[in-house]
């Protein structure tokens, strides 16, 4: 312990500056950088805390996993105020001595980062990353928190490899660091007053280690398979106004840790859900109240599709043309490139395009949808008849997630909703499709569709849409004609679900009701919940659908209009 002791106190003596961390049991120290002062919730339980500081002054926390050896998630906040734009010069990474020693021993209070040399790496390493794991491995010690997002000492506090898990150096350096970028770019342009809470986090994978012993490697010069690769990185940004609430957004994205890895956009909420599988974990959440509040989606909106539109991905490799397509695209680029001739064009130029997405269920292309209009304000328009029968599934997976079998081909189209500032999304607690106006949310009616019940085309103008109604119609080249309503599908009175060419709705009787697959038509419920019954009414919170000693299904119904109970579809 004294040879210990004598090393860390000679090392500090050097070192220009002096950089710290406490490794706690709560983060009450650094709070700050939580939203709310409250830290995510239902991560690893014997993760170690630790906030991260340098020169006396807290710049971020960490939660930091001995057993994968890498950090769970850096919490902090972004300084906008930041005037010195150089990159660090030093090639000085940290490590944390408290992650290393006995707990009880009494130098733990010594709460110093430090450089780890080879003759104390033996004594580092036992809880976590050094520098030597890294080497040519072909991952980069990506940072959590960008070092770009800070400012001098807390630029240099980013470098401690507590805040870095290993990257593939192709995702790490070209696709991750564009979205670091453009969300710089984004959070520069709010009110410096603002404060935005971040949350970057790695998932790990404890079937994927650095660093690997090749064929031909001395089993015996380094120790092998120490520090855990993540699957995916992600992070989660809750942006507050300091003086307007709808000037307030949230947002998320998650990436696959690739080389050529995609990046997706997700709601904190979403994001939260997604994590909870990938961490197995049961309730997991980032921020509290998921950073949402009642008039912020306008703004949320706006500030997502404007990252995706200045991060667009490639999509080469993710389009399938026809051979006639590609030829006419091949004869035009050739033509234009005959430099030197005197036929050759000048430029050439794409005057329409029409994209087919081919999703393989109806809950694919449900889900797809509310993906495209929240990200890119576009909505994918079914425009053939669906192929395919539905699955009969039980009630337990029909209650969550309504799938089918369905293949569903649509066309993507700018999304056309009417007095609507916002996209036309569902809302799963109302079960029905609301948008904002600025000042106020209002039903709304989805881009979604132009076949008719029949499979007849709607006037291209005139889409499925309740157009004033209470029911999906369009106008037709003869005449008009009902629409079945858009996903997610109902279920019959007997627990079949609809079909998506007819979908539950009244279509001019004054009861609800749908065609199951293969069968008669029934009485259905709009909704395959428990609080959902038949003719469009609602099951009381303390009533939900079931038997109640009969051999029927039913409920008591919110409606004070008529009878005090109706038949429902599931439990």
């Amino acid at each position: 312990m004294n040879l210990w002791a004598s090393l860390t106190v000679a090392l500090f003596s050097v070192l220009s500056f002096h950089t710290q961390a406490e490794v706690v049991s709560s983060f009450q120290s650094c709070s700050q950088y939580f939203y709310k002062g409250k830290e995510p919730r239902d991560f690893d339980q014997n993760a170690k805390k630790i906030c991260q500081k340098m020169n006396g002054i807290y710049f971020f926390a960490t939660l930091y996993s001995k057993h994968h050896r890498i950090p769970l998630y850096s919490a902090y906040t972004f300084n906008s105020g930041c005037t010195n734009q150089q990159e660090r010069k030093t090639a000085n990474w940290f490590i944390e001595p408290q992650l290393s020693i006995d707990e009880n021993a009494a130098y733990t209070n010594a709460d110093n980062m430090k450089t780890d040399t080879a003759r104390e790496s033996q004594f580092i390493m036992v809880g976590q990353a050094i520098n030597a794991d890294y080497s040519n491995t072909g991952y980069d010690r990506g940072h959590l928190n960008p070092n770009s997002f800070m400012c001098n000492d807390g630029r240099v506090a980013t470098f401690t490899l507590t805040n870095s898990a290993p990257m593939d150096a192709c995702f790490n350096r070209v696709h991750w660091s564009k979205w670091e970028a453009g969300l710089q770019m984004i959070l520069k342009e709010q009110d410096p007053l603002g404060t935005a809470y971040l949350v970057t986090g790695a998932v790990p994978d404890s079937s994927n280690r650095i660093p690997k012993q090749g064929l031909f490697d001395d089993p015996n010069a380094r120790d092998y398979n120490r520090v855990t690769v993540p699957t995916y990185v992600w992070t989660a940004v809750c942006y507050i106004h300091p003086r307007d609430p709808e000037e307030n957004f949230s947002f998320g994205y998650i990436g696959v840790n690739q080389p050529h890895g995609s990046i997706q956009v997700k709601k904190p909420e979403e994001l939260a859900r997604r994590l909870s599988v990938l961490y197995r974990r049961n309730n997991l959440k980032i921020f509290e109240d998921d950073c949402v509040f009642p008039n912020q989606k306008r703004k949320t909106e706006k500030i997502v599709k404007k990252l995706r539109n200045d991060i667009q991905l490639p999509l080469s490799n993710r389009l399938t043309m026809s051979p006639d397509v590609m030829n006419t695209i091949r004869t035009a680029l050739s033509h234009s490139d005959d430099e030197g001739t005197s036929y050759s064009s000048k430029r050439i130029r794409l005057r329409e395009a029409k994209i087919d997405v081919i999703y393989d269920s109806i809950d694919a292309w449900f889900r797809g949808m509310e993906k495209l209009k929240f990200v890119f304000g576009f909505a994918c328009l079914r425009s053939a008849p669906f192929h395919g029968p539905v699955i009969s599934i039980g009630h337990d997976e029909l209650r969550h997630r309504r799938q089918t079998s369905q293949e569903v081909v649509c066309s993507l189209v700018p999304e056309n909703s009417d007095g609507c500032s916002t996209s036309c999304l569902y809302n799963e607690e109302a079960g029905d499709y609301y948008c904002s106006t600025g000042s106020t949310t209002i039903p709304c009616s989805p881009t979604y569709s132009d076949v008719t019940v029949s499979g007849e085309k709607c006037k291209s103008d005139h889409t499925c849409g309740k157009h004033g109604y209470d029911y999906y119609w369009c106008n037709t080249d003869h005449s008009w004609d009902y629409c079945s309503p858009p996903p997610p599908l109902g279920v019959t009175k007997s627990g079949k679900p609809c079909r998506a060419e007819r979908n539950c709705a009244k279509y001019s009787e004054s009861y609800f009701w749908c065609e199951p697959e293969g069968g008669k038509w029934e009485h259905c419920c709009r909704r395959a919940d428990r609080f959902s019954a038949v003719n469009g009414r609602t099951c009381k919170q303390e009533s939900p659908c079931d038997y109640y000693g009969k051999s029927y299904l039913w409920c008591e119904t919110t409606d004070t209009t008529d009878s005090y109970w109706d038949y429902c579809c599931t439990t």
